[in-house]
């Protein structure tokens, strides 16, 4: 294990006239490193080589491998990021190396979470309906009205499990625990069940004060300037699934989900990672990694066409 370990972490010496800089990810799963290229390529200036980027595994081999690289020293340019998870409500257990950057957003995924680019790829899927007419049907901020509260309740709860260290499953039950059918929509009986559970095991193994105290400090994380299930919401486990049934109502598609994730990635709207960009920047000191404005209303006038 800690061999391949190694070997990932040293495979990208064999990329080094291909990348400007080397960047370190956590998603090992087939199509992940493509993803975070396609995205972070879009989202930096043009004039930037990223071609490869690197998968690790876990997010405590990211950050032991971000780690060494900081001791080790070397001139290479490279930056480790994790995801930011139950930990943006939870908070973090250990201070992070200077060289790693946390997504402000739970993980890759919700940085898909984007209307356009799912109704462009039903247009390319259906051979009828108008772009207006799926969109309609689609009815994505719908979805969005219908199922903020609960998630954001579900996911406070979660968060909670996580400060307490409790062992108590939770993102890991996956959306289906919650999911009405095939229709993508909450079924708010089911996700009951689920958020009652979980707490009754939290006050049983930490007794109610202490689970109070829990929730109250995740409350204290929360941005209210930010969409909460974009920001805080699992896209991986939850949402983007979600959605996804939401969409083969409308287009019954048979793609695979890493397939509409790689199409997703080439579509989306990069805007929200440009916080992501600025960060790195700042970690590499290379500030020719941020677009200019002509770029950027360059980028804008195309995506308007």
């Amino acid at each position: 294990m800690e061999r391949s370990k190694a070997a990932k972490f040293a495979s990208s010496v064999f990329y080094e006239s291909f990348n400007d800089f080397d960047l370190y990810i956590e998603d090992t799963a087939p199509g992940y490193g493509k993803i975070f290229a396609a995205m972070f390529s879009r989202a930096m200036s043009s004039r930037i080589a990223l071609d490869k980027v690197f998968p690790l595994g876990a997010r405590v081999d990211v950050i032991a491998a971000a780690k060494a690289r900081q001791e080790a020293g070397g001139d290479r340019p490279a930056v480790y990021i994790v995801d930011g998870d139950l930990y943006m409500l939870a908070g973090e257990r250990e201070a992070l190396p200077g060289n790693v950057v946390v997504l402000p957003r739970y993980c890759i995924e919700n940085f898909l979470l984007d209307e356009a680019a799912f109704v462009e790829i039903m247009d390319e899927e259906h051979c009828d309906l108008a772009l207006e007419d799926l969109r309609g049907r689609f009815d994505f901020d719908g979805w969005f009205d219908r199922s903020t509260g609960s998630l954001a309740s579900l996911f406070r709860v979660f968060a909670a499990a996580h400060f307490l260290h409790s062992g108590v499953q939770t993102v890991s039950r996956g959306y289906g625990v919650i999911c009405d059918g095939q229709t993508g929509e909450i079924d708010q009986e089911r996700l009951n069940r689920v958020q009652r559970e979980v707490l009754e095991s939290l006050i049983l193994y930490h007794g109610k004060a202490e689970v109070d105290r829990a929730l109250a400090y995740v409350d204290s994380r929360v941005d209210p300037s930010k969409c909460f299930v974009r920001t805080y919401v699992s896209a991986k486990d939850f949402t983007l699934p979600l959605i996804v049934l939401k969409m083969k109502t409308v287009v019954p598609a048979r793609m695979p989900h890493i397939s509409l994730k790689m199409r997703m990635s080439k579509k989306c709207s990069v805007e929200p990672l440009s916080e992501v960009v600025k960060e790195i920047s700042r970690v590499i000191n290379m500030p020719q990694i941020i677009p200019s404005e002509a770029e950027l209303d360059s980028r804008s006038t195309q995506a308007g066409n």
